[in-house]
């Protein structure tokens, strides 16, 4: 264990809490990415990271979620506010009750230097008695333009999500980027 690590386990009488745990990588080519395997009965939070993800066409990106193993996907029910960033010092609100996915950032180009990176993390997906929240953090191009976006969702249905799926407006591709899922581990 880590020195810092050993110390907190002393202070707080555990073990390595807050831990990142691999669950899965995906390289991205030509398809949306859907995460089916999140073991949801062992972490209550997980954290996703997005690097370099490519589009290709111009679109926001979006979570989906599903209680039945990633065999079909919510199109309802969710809600989200982002605050938006330009490089240009302008701020702009996106916020819905009635889109058919989670916002994790918009008007993602396919410019050549138009890239989107992040992350976002998914609470409660485990737990039936509750909503599943999301967390985001983005930050992207459009051509010239940096742009970043940040905000929060859920997905206001009580219910175990045992898969969830990222996608290009979820109904276009990536063409190309890699996706990782953790668990966080809490004891």
């Amino acid at each position: 264990m880590a020195p810092l690590g050993a110390a907190r386990a002393l202070i707080i009488g555990g073990g390595d809490l807050g831990k990142l745990e691999l669950l899965q990588t995906q390289t991205i080519s030509s398809a949306t990415a859907n995460f089916t395997s999140l073991d949801v009965s062992t972490y209550n939070v997980h954290l996703f990271t997005m690097s370099d993800l490519v589009v290709t066409t111009q679109t926001e990106f979006g979570i989906r979620v599903s209680d039945d193993g990633g065999s079909s996907y919510e199109t309802s029910n969710y809600f989200f506010g982002n605050q938006r960033g330009y490089s240009s010092g302008t701020f702009a609100e996106r916020k819905s009750t009635s889109q058919g996915s989670i916002r994790l950032g918009g008007d993602v180009t396919t410019d050549t230097n138009s890239v989107f990176n992040g992350y976002f993390y998914m609470y409660n997906a485990g737990d039936s008695s509750k909503y599943t929240f999301f967390t985001s953090h983005n930050t992207f191009t459009q051509g010239s333009t940096y742009t970043m976006e940040f905000g929060s969702g859920v997905y206001a249905v009580a219910s175990t999500i045992n898969a969830i799926q990222i996608g290009q407006g979820i109904l276009s591709a990536f063409s190309s980027g890699t996706i990782s899922a953790y668990g966080v581990k809490e004891s």
